[in-house]
């Protein structure tokens, strides 16, 4: 589970940023909390905040690192270093995770300079006991590694060496790459198998955007999706898949979106040789599979309603009911993160509010962050004060991040926090010029 997330001077974050995901001292809505590694740590969180705040900026930094981490440094778009007033394009960028993982506690992040396209350093610490433990540190600057390990064998020690100077590529990339391909089971890397899995099989982040693969089977859990939908008044009955030619998904996508999307397909069947993937393309849904003779094998989403014995395509359902049926995976799955950019997208408030309740009040365990601007979501009987955060930017276009917990005199727990929240008391608000005249 994560803990907490740290950022700084990457597009509108400039200074260090501190997001955490554990709970405060609030009493209420304790059913929200998860306990691991001896902390309390919170189910889900909500990023508030006007247009242009730089809200959304956390979940593209997490995906950054999900990029960096798969296809090396040399994949990011350059210019996305803070650029406000008194910028400094050779500034080293910083991005670290702080999680939690089979009772144990790991800090993994790296710096990078983004103009330069080149990795700094990274390093990955064990921080479960009070002292600390350094499974692995760089700084390819410096030209130094360091590891307080001491393996049964030269493995590890000799990637670490071949990859002191390495500015393109992360250390837990390759670490694991050589791991897979070597069948390796030894359990000295259970400690960057753990947090390479999380990172990027068990962080799922969605974005309202015109495709996407995605990592549900609507066919195997036909059952419990059908029984949700129901809970949400969708009028969906019945999923079925019909056989596809997959020269109808080539000739919706470009070349190099097809051949990214085979590729990122392989990378997410590793750990399931029979996985079944989702592709949405604008409102189409497929499954993607590989035959016994590693050949892509497509079958188009297919849905039957009360009432009729047509089936419909996905494209004849509404942008809401698409949007739900790719969010359904938060209420199916176990022990993963769900990152989810404007979560309120194309969604009626009401089914807003009916898919966090069922959400908060289900035994899945898994971690939802969203950022909205939902007022509904702004309500004590629904989530708690720590859960609510705020960002905001000031004169100089740095985002600032902070949670409600902060104004624990202010947001008590028999106020109106959506309107306290609407009248500015929280700040991260627009300030609009009502008397503006042509």
């Amino acid at each position: 589970m994560l803990m907490g997330f740290k950022i700084k001077n990457y597009r509108s974050f400039n200074k260090l940023q501190h997001f955490s995901m554990l709970a405060g001292k609030v009493r209420n809505n304790e059913n929200h909390i998860v306990e691991m590694s001896k902390h309390k740590i919170l189910k889900f969180s909500g990023m508030f905040g006007p247009n242009g705040s730089g809200k959304s900026n956390l979940i593209l930094a997490m995906s950054l690192v999900q990029s960096i981490i798969n296809d090396g440094i040399d994949t990011i778009i350059n210019n996305q270093y803070f650029r406000g007033k008194n910028n400094t394009p050779n500034k080293d960028s910083y991005f670290e995770y702080e999680i939690a993982i089979n009772e144990k506690m790991y800090s993994y992040g790296f710096e990078i300079n983004i103009n330069k396209k080149t990795i700094v350093s990274e390093w990955l610490i064990d921080m479960t006991k009070t002292t600390e433990k350094i499974i692995f540190e760089r700084d390819t600057k410096k030209g130094i590694i360091n590891s307080d390990l001491k393996p049964k064998n030269d493995y590890f020690n000799v990637c670490l060496l071949e990859m002191k100077n390495n500015t393109k590529e992360l250390f837990i990339k390759e670490m694991t790459r050589r791991l897979f391909m070597s069948n390796n089971t030894d359990p000295f890397f259970k400690d960057i198998k753990s947090v390479f899995k999380f990172l990027i099989f068990d962080t799922i982040i969605i974005r309202p955007t015109a495709h996407k693969l995605f990592d549900i089977d609507y066919i195997k859990k036909k059952d419990k999706i059908l029984k949700i939908l129901a809970a949400l008044d969708i009028n969906i009955i019945d999923i079925v898949p019909e056989d596809c030619d997959i020269k109808k998904i080539e000739n919706k996508l470009s070349t190099e979106v097809f051949n990214d999307i085979k590729k990122d397909f392989d990378l997410l069947a590793q750990k399931d040789r029979d996985a079944q993937l989702t592709l949405r393309i604008e409102n189409d849904l497929y499954i993607i599979s590989k035959d016994k003779n590693d050949e892509y094998s497509i079958q188009s989403l297919k849905f039957v309603h009360a009432n009729t014995n047509e089936l419909f395509g996905a494209f004849d359902e509404s942008d809401g009911t698409i949007r739900i049926l790719e969010l359904i995976d938060i209420l199916i799955s176990q022990d993963k993160l769900f990152l989810i950019d404007e979560l309120d997208s194309s969604l009626h408030p009401v089914l807003v509010d009916g898919l966090l309740k069922i959400f908060l009040n289900s035994n899945v365990k898994n971690q939802l962050i969203i950022t909205t601007h939902e007022l509904k979501t702004l309500n004590f009987d629904l989530v708690r004060r720590d859960e609510i955060w705020f960002a905001e930017k000031n004169a100089m276009g740095e985002t600032h991040i902070y949670s409600l917990e902060e104004f624990k005199d202010v947001a008590r727990f028999d106020r109106k926090i959506d309107k306290a929240y609407m009248e500015g008391r929280f700040g991260a608000i627009a300030n609009i010029d009502t008397k503006y005249e042509n």
